[in-house]
């Protein structure tokens, strides 16, 4: 019974860092395309309604991908993994929860050319891409080693 709950584990181990290894790739696809219409909107290529428009579009969604990682981690107890993880999750979940009334979005084009907020969110998607790259390679570490296993 004790050898059928080890393998019952360890597959279900390899589901889950392979899920999280696409929920992975998807955020990094994600952030590389707010990058690019962010860095459109620094170059004056789009409309700052346009612009902030798509990426508003992508805002939920984001926020929902890169929740679903330390869920399933913690579901799993995983801790260490959902310790590492959670951090994003929390501070996009918080950022989207704080909108002011009035405002379209997280990306408002009435804000976005005021005060550096335009290079406030480059800074923050490079930030986002560097981390979604970290977690990736981690999750795929963590595949690996339970192929291994």
């Amino acid at each position: 019974v004790k050898t059928v709950q080890f393998i019952f584990r360890m597959e279900s181990d390899i589901l889950l860092y392979f899920l999280c290894i696409i929920d992975e790739l998807a955020l990094l696809l994600l952030v590389v395309y707010l990058i690019v219409c962010l860095s459109d909107l620094e170059c004056d290529f789009l409309n700052t309604t346009q612009g902030c428009k798509q990426l508003n579009k992508w805002a939920l969604p984001e926020i929902v991908a890169t929740s679903l990682v330390p869920v399933m981690l913690l579901v799993s107890w995983h801790w260490v993994l959902f310790i590492i993880t959670s951090p994003a999750a929390v501070y996009l979940l918080r950022r989207y929860l704080t909108l002011s009334g009035g405002s379209m979005g997280i990306y408002d084009p009435t804000e976005i050319r005021n005060r550096g907020t335009l290079s406030k969110f480059q800074k923050e998607a490079f930030i986002k891409f560097g981390y979604h790259l970290v977690i990736f390679f981690v999750t795929l570490y963590c595949f690996i080693i339970a192929l291994i296993t």
